[in-house]
């Protein structure tokens, strides 16, 4: 077995992770994505090679800017509901999350990534809509079910499981419960609305303290994703409790987030201000060290994030 290594929350290094995979495969590629599910393409010649492309890219800008990196692995869509919209078996499913993850391994032999600062994810999302606050999942359901997926990413090997977009504190709750008892670090990200709010009631700084009273701080540290600096900026301040946070994985435009999925059409913004927008954030709080992106960001944008505040991390 494979000796644990350095995870974001316990290094000052600076680690990059990928983008808006759904959205580029979408409209830069031409795919469709049955109930937003992306995890089929590992089976697919076409898209397959696509999902080469694309984390090839970012693995290659890591490289070049001598940073870390995180596979964050395209199975947010690759638990049971949602698995078995498209035809997938429980068993099917496992296979597919275990694919994913032997694919990040081959891409880093690949591009020659540095084996310590490399860390595999393996990614889940909510049960349910990621833009609709699911009101009825309680804690010990969300555990259930997410523990499927999870203990999948265990026998993997995965670094850490990394669970995006959530809106509901309490499948927050379930996802970090499942992780501690399967021995995998977690790292958990909410999204904010307009009102900078998780779920049109709490704040950012209530869901992670909730989230880490109900676990005893169980989660390694938080994220945010599927926001855009505009809207997340203001939520935080210089409280303790924003020390939990050390990633972020904006949108590239501050429409609303979800309608970014539903344009039709790749709505990429100005990568040079989001990179300066993340500058003046990695400024104010520098302990941050995991940099990506959500809707409508690839590669570019996150080259020139990785260009704006690796000078001030080093």
């Amino acid at each position: 077995m494979q000796e644990p290594r350095c995870l974001p929350h316990q290094t000052d290094r600076l680690y990059l992770t990928d983008g808006g995979i759904e959205t580029w495969l979408m409209y830069q590629k031409g795919l469709e994505l049955p109930h937003f599910c992306d995890f089929q393409f590992l089976d697919d010649a076409r898209g397959r090679e696509a999902l080469r492309q694309y984390y090839r890219e970012f693995a290659l800008i890591a490289m070049q800017q001598r940073t870390g990196y995180v596979f964050c692995s395209l199975t947010y869509r690759a638990s049971r509901d949602w698995g078995q919209l498209i035809g997938f078996s429980t068993a099917g499913l496992a296979e597919m999350n275990h694919k994913a993850i032997a694919f990040y391994r081959e891409i880093a032999r690949e591009v020659g990534l540095d084996p310590e600062g490399t860390l595999y994810s393996g990614c889940i999302g909510p049960r349910g809509d990621a833009y609709e606050i699911n009101a009825t999942i309680t804690a010990n359901a969300s555990q259930d079910y997410h523990s499927e997926q999870i203990e999948t990413f265990k026998r993997a090997g995965v670094d850490l499981i990394t669970a995006l977009t959530l809106k509901s504190i309490e499948e927050a709750i379930g996802i970090a419960r499942a992780a501690e008892a399967a021995g995998v670090p977690s790292v958990i990200s909410f999204t904010l609305d307009k009102n900078r709010t998780v779920d049109g009631a709490h704040t950012l700084r209530a869901a992670i303290e909730a989230v880490d009273a109900a676990t005893g701080g169980a989660p390694a540290y938080y994220m945010i994703n599927c926001s855009h600096p505009v809207d997340f900026g203001p939520a935080l301040d210089q409280g303790d409790w924003v020390r939990r946070i050390r990633g972020l994985r904006a949108n590239a435009s501050s429409l609303e987030h979800g309608l970014l999925c539903q344009l039709g059409h790749l709505e990429e913004g100005d990568a040079a201000e989001l990179a300066a927008q993340h500058g003046e954030i990695a400024r104010l709080y520098p302990h941050m060290n995991v940099f990506g992106g959500c809707c409508g960001t690839d590669y570019v944008h996150v080259r020139r994030i990785g260009e704006v505040i690796r000078p001030a991390a080093v």
